[in-house]
């Protein structure tokens, strides 16, 4: 192993961590706490793409890219995120060979990690083979019972599933924070400019699920500050445009966000996207959208 004199001791999270839901961050703010006890920084471990399409082939996508977590882990607190390739190399390490590429590169004083996580290849190692590796290294193991939600395990695939469905507000409860998309601004065709209806356009990582199409509420914060904003995710048929994307409609803001890397938030489903006969129709339902935004705003 590396030489760990002068390295910070390290709390180290385990887990892949795809979704960061209320029971992924019941492991990491355990984490954060025992690092605290440790005068420790804390690591959580990822994967650096979509670990389920790497291992069966599906096509469904993360829930949120490597990029959105290593935000998410920051806003909550971790100072650092440990991403590992989703390469055929890596996936094939053995238990012990997994542990070792984790210590490699940093002073370990304890793992935190659920009771039934399994890492190494083909999910070889345990809990059990955790704690005898960390006891001839010195190190510690914290368990973290299982986050149970209607007598059920929290899951990424429940919340997949959810978002899927455009049940935004159940997949919020589970994640403990609204689900976003992260990107970067860019000008599109500036029609909703000319409708009345200026937006922030960003395009969806191929990595990241294909959530349900359509018109949403929801935030977004712009140099601190929050904005209610409506949302259209998906095609703009009126205009025969195909290519799917998000526009945010932000309530009350007039600034040039091009080139702005923005993280928009989505709190609920508002409506299907329609096709519309012609542009003033377009315009009535966009107003109409607003107003409800805004009255659910108010309530």
């Amino acid at each position: 192993m590396a030489d760990l004199i002068g390295k910070t001791p390290t709390v180290i999270a385990l887990g892949y961590f795809d979704s960061v839901h209320i029971g992924h961050q019941k492991v990491i703010n355990k984490a954060l706490t025992v690092a605290e006890n440790l005068s420790a920084k804390t690591v959580v471990f990822t994967f650096n793409g979509d670990l389920k399409s790497a291992l069966y082939g599906s096509l469904e996508g993360c829930v949120y890219t490597v990029n959105e977590r290593e935000y998410i882990l920051a806003d909550l607190g971790v100072n650092e995120m440990l991403s590992a390739p989703v390469s055929k190399a890596f996936l094939s390490k053995g238990k012990r060979a997994f542990l070792n590429y984790i210590n490699k590169n940093y002073d370990v004083k304890a793992y935190v990690c659920g009771n039934d996580y399994r890492f190494g290849n083909k999910g070889c190692g345990d809990v059990k083979y955790l704690k005898k590796y960390a006891k001839a290294h010195g190190q510690n193991v914290v368990i973290v019972d299982t986050v149970l939600s209607n007598g059920k395990k929290i899951a990424t695939t429940e919340i997949k599933k959810l978002l899927i469905n455009g049940e935004i507000e159940k997949a919020n409860q589970l994640l403990g924070r609204a689900y976003s998309v992260t990107g970067t601004v860019f000008k599109d065709r500036s029609v909703g400019a000319s409708l009345g209806f200026p937006t922030v356009n960003i395009g969806v990582s191929n990595e990241k699920l294909s959530f349900k199409k359509g018109v949403y509420a929801g935030h977004v914060y712009v140099d601190g500050k929050k904005h209610t904003a409506v949302i259209n995710y998906g095609a703009r048929p009126t205009f025969n445009l195909a290519t799917s994307l998000i526009e945010g409609h932000i309530l009350d803001y007039s600034g040039d966000l091009y080139g702005a890397e923005l993280t928009i938030y989505f709190d609920y489903f508002l409506r299907d996207i329609i096709k519309f006969n012609s542009k003033e129709d377009l315009i009535e339902r966009l107003k109409q959208d607003v107003d409800k935004v805004r009255e659910k705003k108010n309530d």
